[in-house]
């Protein structure tokens, strides 16, 4: 059973920036850390640039078998635009959302891989993009979508003290 933890997705995202031909930073899940690289003066963060915003496990399925149906979300982003140049905002969401797209078919083509760690994980159904704003400047699209797959609920009794004692 392959599972999608938090630390490999953002591996993942990481890699999957690293490899593009088209996307020039990245961001993890930490706000605090798409801030530090935006206002950095050794090396800012240069556009367009993928940033990981939302991380969420919930729990589906009956008493024999759980899934585990993280939701994700990314933003691709477009920074230094002039406040009052709403053409090159409209031009810059425009231009993420085909950034966007790429993505996605990136992660449907890591889907469609047997070997690949999200294989038959993404829920193509649940995929959203909506233009986002996150200052005067900076403009994109933001990504929402969900990875359904096996998750463990197998109790191991070395994890508690007390097991042995329970019936």
């Amino acid at each position: 059973m392959q599972i999608n933890g938090y630390l490999k997705l953002k591996d993942y995202f990481e890699n999957l920036t690293a490899q593009s031909n088209f996307l020039e930073g990245f961001a993890g899940f930490f706000s605090r850390e798409l801030m530090n690289k935006l206002t950095s003066r050794k090396e800012p963060l240069q556009s367009p640039y993928l940033a990981l915003f939302k991380y969420q496990l919930g729990l589906d399925g009956d008493e024999m078998k759980t899934m585990g149906i993280r939701k994700l979300g990314f933003a691709i982003i477009y920074n230094n635009i002039k406040p009052d140049n709403y053409e090159a905002q409209y031009e810059a969401i425009d231009n993420a959302e085909t950034l966007a797209l790429k993505v996605i078919a990136r992660i449907r083509f890591d889907n469609n891989d047997k070997t690949h760690f999200l294989w038959n994980a993404l829920q193509k159904e649940s995929i959203t993009i909506e233009p986002v704003e996150l200052s005067q400047s900076d403009f994109g699209v933001e990504v929402t979508f969900d990875l359904k797959n096996g998750q463990s609920l197998k109790l191991d009794p070395d994890d508690w003290k007390d097991i042995n004692t329970v019936c």
